[in-house]
């Protein structure tokens, strides 16, 4: 395995039956990629899934998140095998540290980059992991989180969402102030929503399509809208106060909150 001078060493969590020969293969691989960082990785950790169920055709997962000299990237990957979602792992955080170190960036903005046309596509889609079936009386809030970001252009917030190979990033808009939400496409590029309005997609150097402007709901009406759709997430403005929500499906068949400050 090699690593940058002076980088910690990879820490990897197993979830499931996940055998001592393929801990060792994750982190031999990891090591692989971030051989391309050229700042010290300050934490590397792997988090590996499988889930033995005749029914799930993804049942492996695996999941980095790697500090590289104080900023965050992950990557997630899922496969029929733990070997292929390692080697998919690789291959996504490979790319995501490549992309750290050859492109410069002022307030996460990507100027002048030889490979640009790469990010404008966005990356390529993860295989989906199936939910848990959990029954909707059943579904609970496991998790809340709210953020009190600095506002950001459509491009800021789209490179902060793939270094963290999100689907969808919740963010500000830097000049309505409202909130705004940028999501990848199957086709490739990117669909935003919300306080970015026509002027901010025309600025943005990526291919992006400008949606509707998301519906006000309670948390109840976007829980039921959740239940009844396919969809993996509801992006909202809170009926009472605006504020920017998004309510996501976890793995686990449990919700997930998402908040702006």
């Amino acid at each position: 395995m090699t690593v940058p001078a002076g980088s910690a060493a990879i820490e990897v969590t197993a979830r499931g039956e996940v055998d001592a020969r393929m801990r060792a293969y994750a982190e031999e691989k990891v090591g692989v990629a971030l051989a391309v960082a050229r700042d010290p990785i300050m934490r590397a950790h792997v988090v590996l899934g499988l889930r033995h169920d005749p029914a799930v055709k993804v049942p492996a997962t695996a999941e980095a998140t790697v500090d590289v000299g104080g900023t965050v990237l992950r990557a997630q990957a899922a496969a029929p095998s733990m070997t292929e979602a390692i080697d998919e792992l690789e291959s996504r955080l490979r790319r995501r540290l490549t992309q750290l170190q050859d492109r410069t960036r002022t307030r996460h903005r990507w100027t002048g980059v030889e490979a640009e046309h790469e990010w404008r596509h966005g990356d390529v889609p993860r295989r989906p992991v199936a939910w848990y079936p959990r029954p909707a009386e059943s579904r609970e809030l496991m998790r809340r989180k709210t953020f009190a970001a600095e506002p950001l252009t459509v491009d800021e917030a789209a490179y902060d969402m793939e270094s963290l190979d999100h689907d969808f990033f919740l963010y500000t808009d830097n000049e309505s102030g409202e909130p705004a939400l940028v999501r990848r496409l199957p086709e490739g590029g990117y669909a935003v929503q919300g306080g970015a309005g026509p002027e901010a997609v025309a600025k943005s150097a990526a291919e992006v399509v400008l949606e509707p402007p998301p519906p006000r709901l309670t948390d109840d009406e976007a829980r039921a809208r959740l239940d009844s759709d396919s969809e993996a997430f509801v992006f909202y403005l809170d009926a009472g106060s605006g504020q920017g929500r998004v309510l996501y499906r976890r793995y686990d068949g449990h919700y997930g909150l998402i908040v702006t400050g």
